[in-house]
Parts: structure tokens; C-alpha cells; sequence
């Protein structure tokens, strides 16, 4: 399962962002300028951490380029962005709780997604995961390291450009800790003939 060992992690985020610091930085601003026109946001998101994810799998530098070269992207994107989204707003509008519960089931669900899986297998796996879960303490600490980035970026709105590819890269290498060490269920496919 996923240790919690966040110093090592976040010093193997570090090392990938510097490898790949323009690309990720680039991608980010490609991300961030998708966002402010709402529609390409969350599809820039997605197609940027799907890179991320496949750059740190192959040892390839990451294509800055590939935040909105993936077409096959967009309703898989908007579909994980509304079906995450919606509920997890309403959960931190309701005291909180409920939202970061939610967060914490469905943390892995947008990189299940970049590695393939629709939306609907992508929110199921996660929460597989997550319930697997023995060392919550951990899971949690893994979390909150992309929330306090996020903070950052709230607090000096400058620094987002810095810790948006900081944030996807922690997460990709939580999602292969995660499932290098844990069998995915794999979604059921129909053969026909």
C-alpha cells in the first residue's frame, strides 16, 4: 500500500519537476489559461497529468504540447469533473467533513482516469482502493500535501504556476506507489464475436 513516506515522495516529485521543469511548467500555463476560459480546463488537466503519468512511467520528457493534443480527452475529462466535482462540493458545503471524505475516497480517480479508465471505473477503483486502505494516517498525509499546495496557490495566486505541476506530479507518483503494490480491478469486457 502507499507508505507514508511523503519526504521521499515529494523528493521524487521534486527531481521530476526539475527533469521536466519546462514542459510541466508550460503544460501548467496551457492548464491554467484553458481554465479561465472554463470550457478546455479540465480536458488541459486531464491530457497534462496523463502525460505526466506516462513521462514518469517511460523516463520521457514531458511534452508541454500534450495539455491540448489529446482530443480523445474532453468528455472524459468534463464527465470526472461533474461527477467528482458536484458531490464533493456539496460534501464541504455541508460542514466540511463530508467533503474531505470524498476527497480522500475519489483521490485517485483522475489518474485512474489519465491510465484509461472511464469515469465511472475510474470512481469505483478509487474507492476499491481507498477502503483497502490499512495505514489511513498515511493515506490522509499524502493527501493533504496536494490541499496545502493548493493553499499555497490560494494565498500568492503567482505561485500556482509552480505548484499546479508540482500537485499532478505528486500524484502520479502516488497513483504508481499505490498500484505497483495493489492489483487493480479491472473493468469487466464483453467479447463479441
Amino acid at each position: 500500500m502507499m507508505d507514508s513516506h511523503i519526504d521521499q515522495r515529494f523528493k521524487r516529485t521534486w527531481d521530476f519537476f526539475l527533469a521536466n521543469a519546462g514542459g510541466l511548467l508550460l503544460g501548467s500555463l496551457v492548464v491554467l489559461i484553458g481554465w479561465l476560459v472554463v470550457i478546455p480546463g479540465p480536458w488541459f488537466t486531464l491530457n497534462l497529468l496523463q502525460e505526466a503519468l506516462e513521462c514518469a512511467r517511460t523516463g520521457r520528457h514531458v511534452r508541454w504540447q500534450a495539455a491540448f493534443d489529446r482530443r480523445g480527452n474532453f468528455l472524459k475529462s468534463w464527465g470526472l469533473t461533474l461527477a467528482m466535482g458536484i458531490p464533493i462540493a456539496i460534501g464541504y458545503m455541508l460542514l466540511i467533513v463530508p467533503g474531505v471524505l470524498l476527497s480522500l475516497y475519489w483521490f485517485h480517480a483522475p489518474m485512474l482516469a489519465a491510465d484509461g479508465r472511464n469515469t465511472f471505473d475510474a470512481l469505483a477503483e478509487s474507492g476499491r482502493i481507498f477502503r483497502r486502505r490499512n495505514d489511513w494516517a498515511g493515506y490522509f498525509l499524502n493527501w493533504l500535501v496536494p490541499v496545502v499546495l493548493a493553499g499555497v496557490a490560494g494565498i500568492a495566486v503567482f505561485a500556482i504556476v509552480l505548484t499546479l505541476p508540482l500537485t499532478l506530479a505528486y500524484l502520479v507518483f502516488c497513483y504508481t506507489d499505490e498500484t505497483s503494490q495493489v492489483p487493480l480491478t479491472l473493468p469487466k469486457r464483453e467479447v463479441v464475436v
